[in-house]
């Protein structure tokens, strides 16, 4: 990367994404690898990726930036930059030029004022995936529902941002995040949708949880009863999420579950969940279940 492409990059990560809220370096630590890893998930994007969050989180320790208390947000990604031109599948706008980024059109007929939809089919669908979300929480657990503020987490999250282009037609990926409580402890659950074209994971469903934001320390091959095939990943001591699944629709469409026992970031409780809240079979079936196929549009 020269540097006139680092300042591109880096433009383009604090202009395209939401203004950040003030953090301490604690914070903005734990914050800002959550968004690395998300980054690097979208294909070819990795190097771009890194630069630029790094370096959009240090502007955000250092000077507060605009967007002084706004929450922190559960499972908050940061924006995802598109991949690199490389394979020629997806373009950003404004990638590689000097000029202004146009945004897809909102309901108003304007462009947005950045990657994240706030209004219109595309926001509605991040919010019903929230809902389908919630709707999978088992029995014996609770979501919590806890605003947040600029230092801690807010206890849900959702989000439909778009990513670039495939093929000439704007293609997006969807986030929806809860925490959950039992005996006081807090863990999360999370599920998170991308458009065909945007993770080029080949190969089994092993190999597409493999591109999840964080690597696994392990996966097998689950057949659910209704036969299909999913990949269930063990995460790595230490990461964000303890276990995923993935599956990857025949249209392309990638899905994935993800659950943890605890959350560590600021707000995410003191204790640990005594146990994952789904059992192994019940995440394989759930990551292909057809309300979390959200059709690209």
């Amino acid at each position: 990367m020269n540097e006139d492409d680092f300042r591109v990059s880096l433009r383009d990560a604090l202009d395209s994404s939401t203004p950040p809220p003030p953090m301490s370096p604690a914070v903005a630590v734990t914050t800002g690898r959550r968004a690395v890893r998300r980054r690097n998930l979208v294909a070819g994007g990795a190097g771009l990726g890194v630069t630029a969050v790094v370096a959009a989180v240090a502007v955000a320790v250092a000077g507060g930036g605009p967007g002084a208390g706004a929450p922190l947000q559960v499972g908050a990604p940061g924006q995802t930059p598109p991949p690199a031109n490389a394979s020629g599948t997806v373009t950003a706008p404004g990638a590689g030029t000097e000029t202004k980024e146009v945004w897809p059109t909102g309901p108003d007929g304007q462009p947005q004022q950045d990657r994240t939809a706030r209004a219109g089919h595309k926001f509605d669908q991040g919010e019903q995936l929230m809902r389908d979300l919630l709707a999978i929480v088992p029995a014996a657990y609770t979501a919590l529902d806890n605003p947040g503020t600029d230092q801690l987490v807010s206890s849900r999250m959702s989000q439909a941002q778009y990513e670039g282009k495939v093929g000439g037609k704007d293609a997006w990926s969807y986030l929806a995040s809860t925490q959950l409580g039992k005996d006081g402890g807090v863990g999360q659950l999370l599920v998170t949708v991308y458009e065909p074209g945007l993770v080029a994971a080949t190969g089994d469903a092993c190999a597409v949880a493999g591109g999840f934001w964080t690597a696994p320390a392990s996966c097998k091959l689950v057949t659910t009863t209704a036969g299909v095939t999913v990949g269930v990943a063990t995460g790595a001591p230490g990461r964000d999420f303890d276990q995923w699944a993935a599956y990857r629709y025949p249209d392309g469409t990638v899905v994935f579950l993800a659950q943890a026992k605890s959350d560590d970031r600021p707000g995410g409780g003191d204790r640990s969940l005594a146990a994952l809240p789904l059992p192994e079979d019940r995440l394989a079936a759930l990551v292909a279940d057809e309300r979390f196929h959200i059709k690209a549009s």
